[in-house]
């Protein structure tokens, strides 16, 4: 049984892993709670087991049935006239012509009618009986009992008047005597704003006792199996933080405490007999607070927003019905509110029921338990309306009662136990979906940690020569970024070409158009066909076949790419340069900057671009100033006084590497994070 148990029944919230666990101690917050959580669902289980042996070793369930034995099905001692009157009155009543009721119980739903009943049982024995007559009726708003002859009523109740203390039976039960030969006569008056569907037995002492002791145990050992199920829900909570085990404990609040104590009248027997307001109430709030509890336990065990999104969204209209219900309440209290409540909360259990068997198909794990807990309790309900409404005949005087209240609390305690391993079970799920994302977010990090690496591999190290020294500087906003920068020293014909590129966006996707834009650029550079090209004729050449290979590259994107490029005859200081709508290039001069603002079409943006091109004249000690536009973002000021402060931290006659020194403690100063990237090359030109 443990091994089938083990396997079959409760879900492996953490196999293999048993750490020895203290009560809150929230360092085991992910190890314990799931093994705990297994011998919980085990304790539950052996619960429901004492819940059954309670119940079937009990004296009214063991004893022999005889003719003679109690209790016995009182419907043929009765009569009934239904007044649809709500103000007639006892003489009334007595003049009134009764028809005889038959042998099953008496159901007339949800009326604002009063129902008559005439009780005549007649002593044939040769001794005092001692007798009795209870209506198995759990919530009644008014009772009175009239003795034949007596104008005033011999015992009266309900939810509406005050609880007499003497009166310790949960539901209306009139003891009596009658003498050898003595002919007793009653009238019950019925008025009820709950549905009037009774189910009447005749008790010897023995029998009242025995079934009162029975019921009493059962929903003893069912209110401890849900208080612990509340008190573990409640541990687990605080062992794992996981808001699913909070929704539990407020269902089992809701309708396996509140709705079930209020529905078997012991909420009204023991915590408010004299509230006559809350009391007429109280079960009907239960049943849409419990709507309620079951709306947002359905929608985060079966995780609706991400199973079912659109229906996700509907679902709140259930809880708006339930708090407009409630409200409706408080001013008008009527059978046909209780009627609508009722219907639209049978409706709600089969739909949730379809949903769970909807996602069972759909292999999502909880949903299975989920379903099979919610049919158990739409199994025993509907049983007991067929039985109501007459549809099927019950002759057993045990199963009668039982459909209205020992199966239902078995059926109720199922429901917890297979409720809290949809629970265990979607917690398991949460946990292993964790553990997918954790491996695969370190995955991921080291595949950027990767990325990064061969990202910074693109970037050349600074380099120095008798013609010209170039400083550079490269830094994503993230690991990686879509910032570029390349230079090519084409000694042959002592030619120096810089490039530097921004594509649009960051992350993963811009750095890899970045690798693209590398390899075209590098490639046709050092082709030996291209590389006799005059400079103009190159840089044109150049950056058209790189627009290609962004616009193959970037298909199906909206990725794009600003990129300027700038060709050096080192020996005669001409400077020819091609912009495609990037930043301006700085030339620093002894007397001032230029800047070369000629733009032109973006990469990708189309196949047959206009850049911008020209040519200047750079001369020995002027500085080449190539950057992205991440560089005036994250400085921090305003854009004219940045492009002024560039100029003259440039302009300044000290090496390339001090400049840049400069640049970081402008760009880093009061700045935690990039908010873009930023990349700049700083050339030096040297005599020839």
């Amino acid at each position: 049984m443990r091994k089938f148990l083990d396997s079959r029944i409760f879900p492996k919230l953490n196999p293999g892993l048993e750490p020895p666990i203290r009560l809150l101690d929230l360092s085991h917050r992910d190890a314990g709670a799931p093994v705990l959580g297994n011998r919980a669902m085990k304790a539950l289980s052996c619960s429901l087991l004492l819940l059954g042996y309670a119940y079937f070793t009990s004296p009214t369930w063991a004893q022999e049935k005889t003719v003679e034995s109690f209790p016995q099905m009182a419907e043929p001692y009765l009569a009934l006239w239904v007044d649809t009157d709500p103000g007639s009155t006892f003489a009334q009543a007595e003049q009134a012509s009764f028809v005889p009721s038959g042998t099953q119980q008496l159901n007339f739903g949800y009326s604002h009618a009063v129902v008559w009943l005439k009780l005549q049982i007649r002593n044939t024995s040769q001794e005092t009986i001692h007798r009795f007559f209870e209506i198995e009726l759990d919530t009644i708003s008014r009772f009175d009992f009239f003795r034949a002859g007596q104008a005033d009523p011999v015992y009266f109740g309900g939810l509406e008047r005050p609880r007499d203390p003497k009166d310790q039976h949960r539901h209306p039960t009139l003891e009596f005597k009658l003498a050898p030969g003595e002919l007793g006569i009653w009238y019950i008056r019925l008025q009820n704003n709950y549905s009037i569907n009774v189910i009447a037995w005749l008790h010897d002492a023995e029998s009242m006792a025995s079934k009162e002791t029975r019921e009493a145990l059962v929903f003893g050992v069912y209110a401890g199996l849900i208080l612990f199920a509340l008190l573990l829900s409640c541990y687990m909570f605080l062992s794992t933080l996981h808001r699913s085990f909070v929704v539990f404990a407020f269902m089992l609040l809701s309708f396996h405490l509140g709705f079930q104590f209020t529905n078997f009248g012991l909420t009204w027997i023991h915590l408010w007999p004299q509230s006559i307001w809350w009391a007429n109430r109280a079960t009907f709030f239960f049943i849409e607070l419990s709507n309620i509890a079951g709306l947002i336990f359905v929608k985060e065990t079966l995780q609706l927003h991400r199973n079912l999104p659109r229906l996700n969204r509907f679902l709140w209209v259930i809880g708006g019905k339930s708090v407009l219900l409630i409200l409706w309440s408080l001013f008008d209290f009527s059978p046909s509110l209780v009627s609508l409540t009722i219907h639209s909360t049978g409706l709600m259990m089969l739909f949730y029921y379809s949903l769970g068997i909807f996602l069972w198909h759909k292999d999502y794990s909880p949903a299975k338990y989920l379903s099979i807990a919610w049919l158990t309790v739409i199994v025993f309900n509907f049983a007991s309306i067929l039985q109501a409404v007459g549809f099927i005949q019950i002759e057993n005087t045990w199963l009668r009662s039982a459909l209205r209240f020992d199966l239902m609390l078995i059926s109720c305690s199922i429901q917890a136990i297979f409720l809290a391993i949809a629970i265990g079970n979607q917690f398991e799920q949460v946990q292993r979906e964790k553990e997918s994302e954790k491996t695969a977010r370190k995955k991921l990090e080291q595949n950027l940690d990767d990325a990064h690496a061969v990202q910074d591999a693109f970037i050349r190290e600074n380099v120095q020569s008798h013609s010209f020294e170039i400083v550079t500087s490269h830094h994503p906003s993230a690991k990686i970024g879509g910032d570029w920068l390349g230079y090519y020293h084409d000694r042959d014909h002592n030619r120096l070409l810089l490039a530097i590129s921004d594509v649009t966006g960051h992350g993963l996707p811009a750095a890899l158009l970045t690798g693209a834009i590398h390899g075209a650029f590098y490639g046709l550079s050092s082709h030996q066909e291209l590389d006799r090209l005059p400079s103009e004729q190159l840089l044109s050449l150049l950056m058209h076949r790189i627009n290609e290979v962004v616009c193959m590259t970037a298909l199906n994107t909206s990725l794009l790419a600003t990129m300027v490029m700038v060709a050096v005859d080192l020996a005669t200081g001409r400077i020819d340069y091609i912009n495609a709508g990037h930043t301006p290039v700085m030339l620093i001069r002894a007397n001032g900057s230029d800047y070369i603002l000629h733009g032109g079409s973006p990469l990708g943006l189309k196949r047959d671009p206009n850049f911008g091109i020209g040519h200047s004249h750079g001369a020995s000690g002027e500085t080449l100033f190539l950057y992205t536009d991440g560089l005036l973002e994250n400085a921090k000021t305003a854009k004219r006084l940045q492009l002024h402060h560039l100029s003259q931290i440039l302009a300044y006659d000290e090496s390339p590497q001090t400049l840049k020194n400069r640049l970081e403690q402008l760009v880093s100063r009061g700045a935690a994070t990039l908010e873009d990237d930023y990349s700049y090359i700083i050339c030096r030109l040297r005599s020839a």
